[in-house]
């Protein structure tokens, strides 16, 4: 598929498509009957001849040398000297070239001077779209491709610190020999064949996503103290509703790292995710203790890729409001 479709965007085969699609309308356009004879594919063969010129001088000079570079103001007499100069070979075409062929055809150009200048502005300003078009295209795939490799290199964010302090934590129960110690690896397990496997898509099944959310929440909950209240609260119909994938886990990651170390205090996070014509998270922790690394920097890394990814993906259909207190720390996103 993928060789097809160069084969189809060569250059080597779109022109002599191009031409040969315009010598057929051409030579129906001047057919002196119905039917189509072979003089009239002459005629437009000689008609094109001027036709040629005009538009790979446009294609190879005009346009990259002055359009491409914001030269309007030189392109626009350019482009009306290149008409004149097109009218010219026409007219040499017909008077010179034509009586010097050794054909049986008597042909002259019949066709009127306001026709003429038409039908070559037409082949300019036609030409000149197609390239612009076609660089458009070319950008808006580069485009594309930077967006997805930043998308990714995003996504590859949430897992390094997480899958380190999961380890850490399996392994403290291991060397307890707690019973968790299975399940808790067999959920970290999932969530890591989840990140590195089904969220290569843009949009994901919300219902996969909590399911995750879910997982991802338990295994952080083996960082905190015992005496950490976690709440995660889901309201609404979540089948036929798709989202971002990872969208919500740094600000969960974030809110463990921050809000529950260092509390003298009971400490508490509450998740809720509500679906009815938007797509509601919010998520609110006590602050913990923030060391001199983290000062003036609570919320890090974390809120930075959502916030990233959000402009990226959700460009005007969300809001983000974070309220930053003395002792609590809370985030309301919202997906329209």
């Amino acid at each position: 598929m993928i060789k097809i479709q160069k084969v189809i965007n060569s250059k080597w085969i779109q022109h002599p498509v191009f031409w040969v699609l315009s010598i057929y309308a051409i030579g129906n356009y001047f057919a002196i009957s119905s039917l189509l004879k072979f003089i009239d594919f002459f005629y437009a063969l000689l008609f094109h001849i001027p036709l040629v010129f005009l538009v790979y001088v446009n294609l190879l000079l005009l346009v990259p040398y002055l359009l491409k570079k914001g030269k309007y103001y030189l392109y626009i007499p350019a482009a009306a000297l290149l008409l004149l100069a097109t009218y010219g070979i026409h007219e040499l075409t017909f008077e010179l070239l034509l009586p010097a062929l050794p054909t049986e055809y008597y042909m002259v150009s019949f066709t009127d001077w306001e026709v003429l200048v038409s039908i070559f502005t037409i082949y300019l300003v036609l030409s000149t779209l197609l390239t612009l078009s076609k660089s458009w295209y070319k950008l808006q795939q580069v485009e594309k491709e930077k967006l997805s490799i930043e998308l990714n290199s995003l996504k590859s964010q949430v897992n390094p610190h997480f899958l380190f302090n999961s380890l850490n934590s399996i392994y403290s129960l291991a060397l307890s020999r707690s019973e968790q110690t299975a399940d808790t690896v067999l959920e970290l397990s999932n969530l890591l064949r989840y990140m590195l496997y089904e969220v290569s898509e843009e949009k994901v099944e919300l219902a996969k996503e909590v399911e995750m959310l879910e997982n991802y929440i338990e295994l952080q909950k083996l960082r905190a103290d015992d005496s950490t209240q976690v709440t995660f609260e889901v309201k609404g119909a979540l089948d036929e509703v798709k989202i971002a994938p990872l969208l919500f886990f740094p600000l969960i990651e974030n809110a463990f790292k921050h809000g529950v170390k260092g509390v003298s205090d009971s400490g508490f996070i509450k998740i809720s995710l509500e679906v009815d014509r938007h797509i509601s998270f919010s998520i609110s922790n006590n602050k913990g203790i923030i060391d001199d690394m983290e000062q003036g920097k609570y919320g890090g890394i974390g809120l930075e890729n959502v916030r990233r990814r959000l402009e990226l993906i959700y460009p005007a259909k969300h809001e983000l409001d974070i309220h930053d207190s003395e002792q609590i720390f809370e985030v309301k996103l919202t997906l329209k």
